[in-house]
């Protein structure tokens, strides 16, 4: 890389003040150019967890509840145009050592191909990589297709049937990973939010997530990301373990359905349709 670029972590939080408490000191061990929690008009005291680090750490607080990509919006103007922002959830643990260095490296490896998203591995507590690390593009065969590796991993206890149902499936899962096998690096049409690596100027280009969105947020970045040529890649170089905490509880599912209509109606019926 010509330029070092500064590297800085992006923690999106609401209501895990305990969760910032064991991630925040793996964060900081790890030597970023800056530490920023973006909170979400957390209830909780997650606040005052943050100002026990003193200025080793940034919060930057939604005076209200907008939602996951509006959140993380709250970046934008905390950071320069030149800078890598790896945004991990607040209820992550990071597994990889120097992981500013190695985020360089990972965003330089990808630069001649015109990628400016990286998204790293996401495992869950038993090790296993998860089915959402990344995906085909969002439409109704996308929708459709993500049922199966949704269906193999909940089979993974059952690993005969697992691979059988995988053998029969395949030719329909192009775009998303392969939960079987060890995780390797792909091209992706969109990766998981909770471990992505964005330079900070293709993410303010495009104004960074549709701050109208509570779910599927990602998957409207990448379609925007795509009509101005710029490329996403999964590495699994850059690990994180999922703790789960779902924050979105029973609203989850009204979420998803909201942001499928109004998806369908910003980008277009046809491209819903027919898009692979």
């Amino acid at each position: 890389m010509v330029k070092r670029l500064p590297v800085v972590a992006a923690i999106p939080n609401f209501n895990m003040a305990d969760n910032l408490r064991n991630l925040i000191p793996q964060v900081l061990a790890q030597r970023y150019d800056g530490v920023f929690v973006l909170d979400d008009a957390s209830t909780d005291h997650s606040v005052d967890v943050v100002g026990e680090y003193g200025g080793e750490v940034r919060v930057v607080r939604s005076p209200e509840n907008r939602g996951a990509g509006a959140n993380r919006n709250q970046i934008i103007d905390q950071v320069g145009d030149e800078a890598i922002i790896h945004f991990i959830d607040a209820d992550m643990d990071l597994k990889t050592a120097e992981t500013p260095a190695v985020a360089r490296q990972v965003i330089d490896r990808y630069a001649d191909r015109g990628v400016g998203v990286v998204g790293g591995l996401v495992t869950r507590l038993d090790g296993g990589q998860e089915y959402c690390n990344y995906g085909a593009v969002f439409s109704l065969w996308g929708n459709f297709t993500s049922n199966g590796p949704r269906l193999i991993d909940r089979l993974r206890e059952k690993p005969r049937l697992a691979r059988a149902v995988h053998r029969a499936a395949a030719p329909t899962m192009t775009g998303w990973p392969n939960v079987l096998e060890p995780p390797a690096p792909a091209p992706a049409y969109w990766v998981h939010e909770g471990n992505m690596l964005v330079l900070s100027g293709i993410f303010r280009s495009v104004g960074g997530y549709d701050s109208k969105l509570r779910h599927h947020e990602v998957q409207d970045l990448a379609m925007r990301l795509e009509k101005r040529g710029i490329k996403t890649q999964f590495d699994p170089s850059i690990q994180v373990v999922h703790q789960h905490i779902d924050v979105r509880g029973k609203n989850r599912n009204k979420w998803a359905h909201e942001a499928t209509q109004y998806l369908i109606r910003k980008h277009g019926l046809y491209r819903f349709l027919t898009d692979r």
